[in-house]
């Protein structure tokens, strides 16, 4: 964002007032600039009457001014109002969404995450843009950062949904908090962690410097007394070296600036909500309130600081020849940059608390938007695991079928033809499974677990980049998940299409070991597949489950129905009649298909 104001004390104004210039403002400046000059033309010829024109225009601008901006502002919480439950039209760019993601997982412990196969299998970007109700960078990265580190222990989940649950029953202060963080934005992203990772790198040491030539002015001052030649001399020597002072640095740390305005108004945003009532938020709210008093000289000294940038009036411009005179700019940037470096991590967790807040509510307006969910019923167990839901449903359809299913210490092998539901199936469950034991949350309207692990192997592709084949990448994809198999922590493994890549003896045969091997291992495994040779050959770990279309009248209907048992139709072969082949073809095609008893009967 352009803004050339001051980071403490202008951006409010500048998102809400300059953006939203009408013609009828221009009007009324070019109105108010005639009657200024011309009151003052004609108070210092005709009558000093005529000298409160311009007295009363700049008093009605002053007034109107604030009038808009308390309008913009009413508008702008109308409109953050409005979105509950819907989220913002225009998307955030996923540009620094994971910045802290893996910023935080350089250095933090933690048992699991989602990877980034099993993110890009599941679409979670597209579920991401959908539920990301977040009005801050802070806010869309915590929400992401929480989205990619599933809990394991019902406490922490049931914290965290508590907290989701007071901001959702509490709109009115929802909506509150979320002005703020709409004025924090989503603008700055890499240079914020420049600055946690390194600090600001910047040399401090001319501090002491700038110090001493800021002193200097005083001494033409007191020569004035003696010989005033001398005095003027001096002073204009004296100005002239302090202005080649400040401008030489004045580019060299203007990159460090926009990082400064950006942690002022860091600081800002946490001061407006530590004054803002917030249920079950109370811990987070006397941490901000700690925090700040630790860096609320920062925040005084960053709104000082502005090197010229802004458009200045003639007062403002004098006031600057003077700054620039006695280094007053300089010397608190150098003393900000040290203060900074010395209260990083005070500031990191300011930056944490503010998105973890933000991430909360934007979980709270998502929810809010449902049809319906529940919170799920999650349990540890040793030696075998369970998986039970009733009205499970995609995040990202319109009109979902819900799917009601139950798997008890066995995996399941899903079989039906292409679009007839499969991989939906599998991304619902696997989205869910990342919703329960993150957000305590399942989009359902009964869901019982255990804890998993989850992986998946739902979209592999081949790699020209790493100069891999398509039965090699997903040969790694499944490697990955066998590699991870820990017995007393079960993992839900969903696969789609598994080893599709190579021949059909010895996909069947790959496929038919690793299932059996996985599910030997105490793992949950739901896979789907072509290969209806596997419904036999794993069936006892395995549970079949099927996706059945019919062809009707030249149209081709799913109902996308989970049924059991494995899949038994022709419809594969009766595809090619849909599709008008030559009557020799797809009638052949049934003959060798009995012969080879690929299919049941129908």
């Amino acid at each position: 964002m352009a803004n050339k104001t001051s980071p403490c004390h202008g951006k409010e104004n500048y998102i809400l007032s300059n953006q939203y210039k009408t013609n009828l403002d221009y009007i009324i400046e070019i109105v108010a600039f005639i009657l200024i000059v011309g009151g003052i033309a004609l108070g210092a010829q005709l009558n000093y009457w005529f000298f409160l024109v311009p007295v009363l225009t700049l008093t009605f601008l002053l007034l109107y001014q604030k009038r808009k901006r308390e309008k913009l502002i009413e508008l702008q919480k109308e409109i953050i109002k409005n979105q509950w439950g819907k989220g913002p039209k225009v998307k955030a760019s996923f540009e620094y969404r994971d910045f802290l993601h893996k910023f935080l997982l350089k250095d933090e412990k933690t048992d699991f995450i989602i990877d980034d196969i099993t993110w890009q299998d599941l679409n979670m970007d597209a579920v991401f843009s959908k539920m990301d109700h977040t009005m801050s960078l802070p806010g869309m990265q915590y929400l992401y950062y929480i989205l990619r580190r599933p809990y394991f222990k019902e406490e922490a989940l049931k914290e965290r949904k508590n907290k989701i649950n007071s901001l959702q029953e509490n709109k009115n202060i929802s909506h509150k908090i979320q002005f703020p963080l709409f004025l924090l934005g989503k603008d700055e992203g890499k240079g914020i962690f420049e600055y946690f990772e390194e600090g600001v790198k910047v040399d401090t040491s001319p501090l002491n410097l700038y110090k001493f030539l800021s002193y200097l002015p005083i001494l033409p001052l007191a020569l004035l007394f003696y010989d005033i030649k001398t005095g003027i001399v001096s002073f204009i020597f004296i100005a002239m070296l302090n202005a080649m002072a400040y401008n030489s640095n004045k580019y060299k740390i203007a990159e460090e600036v926009e990082t400064f305005k950006h942690l002022g108004n860091l600081i800002i945003c946490g001061e407006s909500i530590r004054k803002i009532n917030m249920d079950n938020l109370e811990l987070e709210k006397k941490e901000l309130e700690i925090l700040l008093g630790k860096v609320n000289k920062i925040k005084k000294n960053i709104s000082k600081i502005n090197f010229g940038e802004e458009s200045r009036s003639e007062i403002q411009i004098i006031i600057d020849y003077y700054n620039m005179i006695v280094l007053r700019e300089p010397k608190i940037f150098y003393q900000t940059a040290k203060e900074l470096n010395e209260h990083k991590e005070d500031l990191l967790k300011m930056y944490i608390i503010i998105g973890e807040i933000d991430a909360y509510i934007s979980a709270a307006s998502y929810i809010s938007g449902l049809n319906y969910y529940t919170e799920p019923i999650l349990k540890t167990e040793d030696d075998k695991f369970h998986l039970k839901v009733e009205g499970l449903y995609h995040p990202l359809l319109e009109e979902p079928v819900p799917y009601d299913f139950e798997f008890n210490n066995k995996g399941a092998l899903i079989t039906g033809s292409n679009a007839s539901g499969k991989s939906t199936f599998l991304r619902t469950i696997g989205i869910n499974d990342i919703f329960a034991q993150t957000l305590y949350i399942t989009l359902a309207k009964d869901y019982s677990s255990s804890y998993f692990r989850l992986f998946t192997s739902i979209g592999t592709t081949d790699s020209i980049i790493e100069g891999d084949s398509y039965f090699m990448a997903e040969a790694k994809a499944l490697k990955r998940i066998i590699n991870s198999l820990i017995p007393d922590k079960p993992i839900l493994c969903i696969l789609d299409e598994i080893f599709r890549g190579t021949n059909t003896a010895e996909r069947i045969s790959a496929a038919t070991v690793s299932l059996n091997y996985m599910s030997n291992k105490n793992n949950c495994v739901i896979a789907a597949t072509h290969d209806l040779e596997l419904t036999t050959s794993v069936n006892e770990k395995y549970d079949n489950y099927h996706f059945i279309e019919t062809i009707k009248d030249k149209d081709m209907i799913f109902d996308y129905i989970l049924r059991e048992g494995p899949c038994n139709s022709r419809n594969a072969i009766a595809i090619l009649e849909y599709l008008d082949y030559p009557k020799e073809i797809y009638e052949e095609a049934i003959i060798q298909a009995d012969a080879m008893g690929t299919f049941g009967e129908p």
